[in-house]
């Protein structure tokens, strides 16, 4: 006897994971802070490490969540143009926003849940790069360079977070942001083609509901090419609105209110931790190097320390 939906027969087909979204990311990532930061993150918790996760909407970029859209109808105008669908889908495909509500997947207890719920959606960000100018300037402190960055095992975190979020109303994932535009419109263009590939009247509820959750997915990870020197990779958590276990707080930052939520992971996610580019001597910075070590030891972390390359005088 079948069980599948019409809508999962459909989603088979059109085999949207292993297509259309980019592999989540399973290398080092690095996580640059000030000396304030660090001392939070690694210290503030005796039996874990802590870092939060901001809301998506009180992002310091104002086009944040908003590219994904703006690609999707140049790709739709694109492919009008050239004849490669017709009036009809272009509207179909063209008029389609991100959902409301989010298909959430979880364990509670021994069962599998599914669920659709309000979602809101929290953005940790990371770098692939450990010893990044641009990185220094932005996150350390004065012109003194003084900050850190801490490296993590990404494959580690993932098994962290999906412990923290064991029998809890949200998904967590580690993607790497997309900045190449081509890129951005190539995936979507996969995509649509193949919809079109595969339509029939009666699957329109479907082929619209495919576009929406896809544009909800991309919506976090394409970022303007501007942004490229970030190298992000993000840790991003639909969470439902609903759910009391992680309790959302707030803080300022430059005026504004920003949401959060805390996510405490195991110490044995630390690989390294990077000194930003001190303005010493080669003796001095192994000095502190071996203090790092020390301090990382003390607090039950196996972390290796280092120190940026990068030849800055001021």
């Amino acid at each position: 006897m079948n069980n599948l939906s019409k809508l999962d027969e459909f989603q088979i087909l059109m085999k949207m994971d292993a297509k259309y979204l980019p592999d989540e990311y399973v290398n080092d990532i690095f996580h640059y802070t000030s000396p304030q930061g660090f001392q939070s993150i690694l210290f503030k918790n005796d039996d874990c490490l802590t870092l939060w996760a901001s809301r998506f909407d009180c992002l310091n970029d104002v086009s944040e969540g908003t590219i994904a859209e703006e690609i999707l109808k140049e790709v739709c105008d694109d492919l009008l143009r050239d004849n490669k669908i017709d009036e009809y889908l272009y509207e179909l495909f063209s008029n389609v926003k991100p959902p409301r509500t989010a298909l959430l997947h979880y364990t509670e207890g021994e069962s599998f849940k599914i669920t659709r719920p309000e979602y809101d959606r929290y953005v940790c960000s990371f770098s692939k790069n450990k010893d990044s100018l641009s990185m220094w300037n932005y996150y350390s402190k004065g012109n003194r360079y003084e900050g850190f960055n801490i490296g993590l095992y990404a494959p580690i975190l993932k098994i962290s977070l999906e412990s923290l979020f064991k029998n809890i109303e949200a998904v967590p994932y580690i993607f790497p942001v997309i900045y190449n535009k081509q890129e951005q419109k190539s995936l979507i263009e996969k995509m649509l083609l193949k919809l079109k590939d595969l339509y029939q009247k009666e699957r329109e509820s479907q082929i619209r509901y495919i576009v929406s959750n896809r544009l909800l997915d991309w919506s976090l990870i394409f970022k303007k090419e501007c942004f490229q020197h970030e190298e992000e990779v993000r840790i991003i958590i639909y969470i439902a609105k609903r759910e009391q276990k992680i309790p959302v707080k707030y803080r300022m930052n430059a005026g504004y209110l920003v949401p959060y939520i805390e996510l405490c992971f195991d110490k044995e996610c630390v690989s390294e931790v990077v000194f930003g580019p001190l303005q010493i001597d080669e003796k001095q910075k192994m000095h502190q190097v071996k203090v790092m070590e020390e301090l990382l030891q003390s607090k039950e972390y196996s972390a290796i320390v280092d120190y940026s390359k990068i030849p800055v005088r001021f």
